[in-house]
């Protein structure tokens, strides 16, 4: 039944059960009347028969035989399925015969009363002619001479036969069968007739719901159906219409959806999110369409990278939100200025590319020093701070030179930051044989010097001890920690050679991360020679990148607990322009180490701003002096002042100082008559392997 149709279903339905229902009925009947039938002729054998044996009684009593023959024709004549009637006397003697012969086996059964036979084909009705209690003067003939020998004691004086054909019976038998069937086939003809006529009025509506509904699976959500029936299947009609029609709504308004989610996944694959702007992805393929263009047909166009200068103090000062949308509003105003054959993009951070098509370099500095102009001008206000953004710009002329997009970036970068050493807020062009240039490249090479030199421990440690020059109660030793590099050939590298392209290229973190693990690991060291005891303080730099990264923390807890290293130990070196720049992070950072037990030494206080306000709340514990003052305090004394100042300042706010570059006796004693607490310099100690520290104060 699940593998039928629901037209299938309705007419097996409506036809089967009256199907068996007809086939009970007509199976009754036919038995029935086949009964009925065999009953009639088994009775009509039997009262013919049973009528015969009185109606021959005179011919056999009397002997008249020549009755008895017309009495058996008169029978045969009336009757059309009588084959044979037999009369014989009770000796057994044929006294009228007509028809065929009876059988033998039959003959020779005498009975007292009706006996009958079925022998398939034929029935045969026996019956025997009894003597009746009549007087023999009441026939007209005296009785016959054997009728004396014929009478049996229960006064049977003959016997009757009479052989009845059954084949009308059988023919009638199936000629009714066959009618019935017909009737049958008929009536189920007919019903199924009706059935299939009744059965597509419910079965047409719903195949048409249903292929409506294929349909509707396919797509076509336009899909309508009449509503032509009643009761429950136009309810489904309009039920499926309203469906459909809600379908069609959905789609039409989930397309109109993602069409436009399209075109904003398109926008977004060829735009900046914030600015609105080519994204780098798309900036970069339009450049190589210009190199192609350039490389093919001598076509001049011109690439301006530009960084905006002083975007990092916006936002450390004011927030992520606000350098978002000073970004968004130097997009603005950069954008408005921009042909419309050139393209405009965001590169990353607070780095933007312009690429001049069809443009000579001359023009092309006529734009980029608009463009410059009109950043230079604009001032960014957020709440109650104002702010000047300038812009560097490295232009490069895109030449047939060039191999890659590659080479172009890496020289537009190359001058942006030239421009940037200059000065900030210029333009520079870049030339292949230009000293900034080659200064520049100089820097990218240490770039994977610097990583390679980590991966090979190739940086080493030195120590420069910090000594007391005034009377101070203080037991502990100082040492400030030196980073150097070792070249293959054994030679120490300056930390300035590479420092400057560590902070360029973003890798003072990891740096100051292998400083700082390196420096517990010595103090470990320096722990286990002693007995675990030590009175030696390690002080350790931390580049202004560092200060802003928030998992610094954790890192520095961590090794700290890795090296079982005393906080109390651990001195952390910041420099004044880093400590201002970064301030809300820098304040964060040193109050939770603080909180750990480590301290805080203020570097090059003077060199920066030298804003005495940002001091008092800045939580450290030693202020080292720019050794420009210090080195020539002996003869100069504007920065004998300066010195003077920056001590009495500190001293008044408890916070020890330290002078740098203290190279002379003369400059000991000029410190120590100002009352300055420690003095670092190659007059007191130069720098060391910490190694050697280590093994000068072993404990025996």
């Amino acid at each position: 039944m699940n593998i039928l149709g629901i037209k299938s279903r309705v007419l097996f339905l409506a036809i089967i059960p009256a199907m068996m229902i007809a086939i009970l009925l007509t199976t009754y009947s036919i038995q029935n009347s086949i009964s009925v039938m065999n009953v009639a002729l088994h009775e009509r054998g039997r009262v013919i028969a049973s009528q015969l044996a009185p109606a021959s009684e005179y011919g056999v009593v009397a002997g008249n035989y020549a009755i008895l023959q017309p009495l058996v024709q008169q029978v045969m004549s009336h009757e059309s399925d009588i084959l044979s009637v037999l009369v014989t006397d009770y000796a057994g003697r044929t006294l009228a015969v007509s028809g065929k012969p009876v059988p033998e086996h039959i003959l020779q059964e005498k009975s007292t009363g009706l006996m009958e036979w079925d022998l398939g084909e034929t029935l045969v009705f026996t019956s025997p002619i009894m003597r009746s209690l009549i007087e023999l003067d009441d026939y007209s003939l005296a009785p016959s001479a054997a009728l004396a020998n014929s009478v049996n004691r229960d006064n049977r004086i003959g016997q009757v036969y009479v052989v009845l054909s059954t084949n009308r019976l059988m023919h009638l038998k199936s000629s009714l069968i066959l009618h019935n069937l017909l009737i049958v086939i008929i009536g189920l003809l007919v019903s199924g007739f009706m059935a299939w006529r009744i059965g597509r009025g419910i079965t047409f509506p719903i195949e048409t719901m249903a292929l409506a509904v294929k349909r509707l699976g396919e797509g076509q959500f336009g899909m309508r159906i009449p509503e032509t029936s009643a009761g429950e299947l136009q309810t489904l009609q309009r039920g499926f219409n309203t469906m459909a029609g809600q379908i069609k709504e959905a789609h039409d308004e989930m397309q109109q959806r993602i069409n436009e989610a399209t075109r904003q996944l398109r926008h977004q694959a060829h735009h900046d999110d914030l600015t609105g702007l080519c994204n780098r992805r798309e900036f970069e393929r339009r450049l190589e369409r210009v190199l192609k263009s350039a490389q093919e047909h001598g076509t001049h166009h011109v690439f301006c990278y530009m960084d905006l200068d002083q975007f990092k103090i916006v936002n450390d000062t004011c927030g992520h939100h606000a350098g978002d949308d000073l970004l968004r509003q130097i997009s603005l105003l950069l954008n408005n200025r921009v042909r419309d054959r050139d393209t405009l993009a965001r590169l990353g951070g607070d780095e933007f590319g312009l690429l001049l098509e069809n443009c000579a370099v001359s023009d092309a500095f006529i734009i980029a020093e608009e463009l410059r102009e009109m950043v230079q001008d604009f001032r960014y206000i957020h709440q109650d701070k104002m702010f000047t953004i300038g812009v560097s710009i490295g232009m490069v002329a895109i030449t047939p030179d060039f191999n890659n997009i590659g080479s172009i970036m890496s020289a537009a970068d190359t001058a942006c930051y030239a421009a940037k050493d200059n000065g900030r807020n210029r333009i520079h062009l870049f030339q292949a044989l230009d000293e900034d240039v080659a200064k520049r490249h100089g820097e990218m090479e240490w770039v994977g010097r610097i990583t390679q030199a980590m991966e090979d421990n190739q940086f080493c440690l030195f120590c420069q001890p910090i000594l007391p020059i005034a009377s101070v109660d203080d037991q502990q030793r100082y040492f400030e920690i030196l980073l150097r590099k070792r070249d293959a050939d054994g030679k120490l590298v300056p930390p300035m050679a590479f420092i400057p392209a560590a902070e360029r290229y973003d890798l003072m973190i990891s740096i100051d991360r292998w400083v700082i693990r390196n420096t517990m690991a010595n103090y470990r060291q320096l722990l286990d020679n002693n007995h675990n005891q030590s009175d030696c303080v390690f002080t350790i730099n931390l580049s202004g990148v560092s200060l802003n990264d928030h998992s610094l923390l954790g890192f520095i807890h961590e090794q700290l607990t890795i090296f079982a290293v005393p906080p109390q130990s651990i001195c952390f070196e910041i420099t004044e322009t880093s400590a201002i720049v970064n301030l809300g992070n820098t304040m964060e950072l040193m109050f939770a180490l603080k909180k750990l037990g480590c301290r805080f030494l203020l570097d090059d206080f003077g060199s920066g701003m030298s804003s005495f306000a940002y001091l008092k709340n800045l939580p450290v514990d030693f202020l080292k002096m720019d050794g420009a003052y210090v080195k020539d305090i002996a003869s100069n004394s504007i920065d004998l002042a300066m010195v003077q100042s920056i001590h009495s300042i500190a001293e008044a706010m408890h916070i020890k100082t330290i002078a740098e570059f203290v190279e002379s006796a003369e400059v000991v004693e000029l410190l120590q008559s100002i009352g300055v607490h420690y003095g670092q310099g190659f007059h007191l100690g130069r720098p060391v392997p910490i190694a050697q520290i280590i093994d000068n104060l072993r404990v025996e």
